[in-house]
C-alpha cells in the first residue's frame, strides 16, 4: 500500500520531464517542443563590460537553463530580437535600445568608450581617452 501511494504521488507531483523525453531539459516534452535546442545559461566573461542592465543570473555560479514558453521556445524579454540566452542585457528599456542593439543584446556602443550610444553626447571618442558619464573626454 505504501509503495502504491508513493508511486501515485510521484506521478502527480514530479515534473513531466522526469517521465518524458526532453533532450534540452527545458521542461517541454520533445514531441511538443517547437524549439528543441533551448540554450543553457552561459556565464559572463570576466572582462565583459556592460552598461545599464545585465541578467544577474549570469553572475551566479552553476548551470541554469533559460525559461521557455509552453512551446519550449525562449523568451525575448526586452523585444530586441535577441532571445534571452544570447542577450547579455535582456531587460533593456526602449530608450537604451533606441540607437541600436549590439550582437550581445546590449545597447550599441560604437566608440567603445564605456558609454552606450543612446547616452553618448560625444560619439567617435578615440580609444583610450577617459570620458565622463555622457561619453565626452574629461
Amino acid at each position: 500500500m505504501k509503495m502504491i501511494m508513493l508511486l501515485w504521488l510521484s506521478v502527480f507531483f514530479l515534473p513531466a520531464s522526469v517521465f518524458a523525453n526532453d533532450a534540452d531539459a527545458d521542461g517541454v516534452e520533445d514531441s511538443l517542443d517547437q524549439c528543441p535546442n533551448t540554450a543553457q545559461l552561459k556565464k559572463v566573461a570576466a572582462d565583459f563590460r556592460y552598461g545599464v542592465a545585465i541578467d544577474p543570473e549570469r553572475l551566479k555560479p552553476g548551470i541554469k537553463a533559460f525559461p521557455v514558453d509552453k512551446n519550449g521556445c525562449e523568451f525575448d524579454t526586452d523585444g530586441d530580437g535577441i532571445v534571452n540566452s544570447q542577450d547579455y542585457c535582456p531587460e533593456d528599456t526602449k530608450e537604451a535600445l533606441s540607437k541600436g542593439v549590439a550582437e550581445n543584446g546590449c545597447p550599441k556602443h560604437s566608440d567603445a568608450d564605456g558609454t552606450p550610444d543612446y547616452r553618448d553626447n560625444c560619439p567617435g571618442t578615440p580609444r583610450g581617452v577617459k570620458v565622463d558619464k555622457k561619453g565626452c573626454p574629461i
